[in-house]
């Protein structure tokens, strides 16, 4: 086998090119491994067998079934607090009513109650002599 040559100059002198060479060898290896054709197809078929099983595990878990409950639940749970903010808005609407009804009704007493003291100031003085 011929070594391979790979040509390098020195800075030093550069009249003088040093061939520089390196035997590459490869180690042949001292024994042989191989696999009889009947050990491969048995580890074959344990692994297949391990992997339907596995399969077949996982087949049995309900996975679907506790997706679909879980999204029903929260399909209650969306519909719950839409409900509640209704009632938020519907409470907050309520009490917008109710202070606007008391203001109304507080003018109004105001306003009687000022119409009876004039009232009142007039007999008072029609008595007086």
């Amino acid at each position: 086998m011929a070594a391979p040559t790979i040509p390098v100059s020195a800075e030093e002198n550069l009249r003088d090119p040093i061939d520089i060479k390196i035997d590459i060898i490869h180690p042949e290896p001292d024994a042989v491994v191989a696999f009889p054709i009947a050990t491969v197809m048995r580890t074959l078929a344990q692994h297949g067998e391990a992997i339907r099983g596995i399969q077949e595990h996982l087949l049995g878990v309900p996975i679907q079934e506790e997706v679909m409950a879980l999204r029903f639940r929260v399909d209650i749970i969306v519909a719950e607090n839409a409900s509640l903010r209704a009632k938020i808005k519907t409470t907050e609407a309520i009490g917008k009513i109710t202070r606007n009804r008391k203001r109304q009704a507080c003018e109004k007493m105001e306003r009687q109650l000022g119409l009876i003291q004039k009232e009142l100031e007039s007999l008072r003085r029609s008595r007086l002599p």
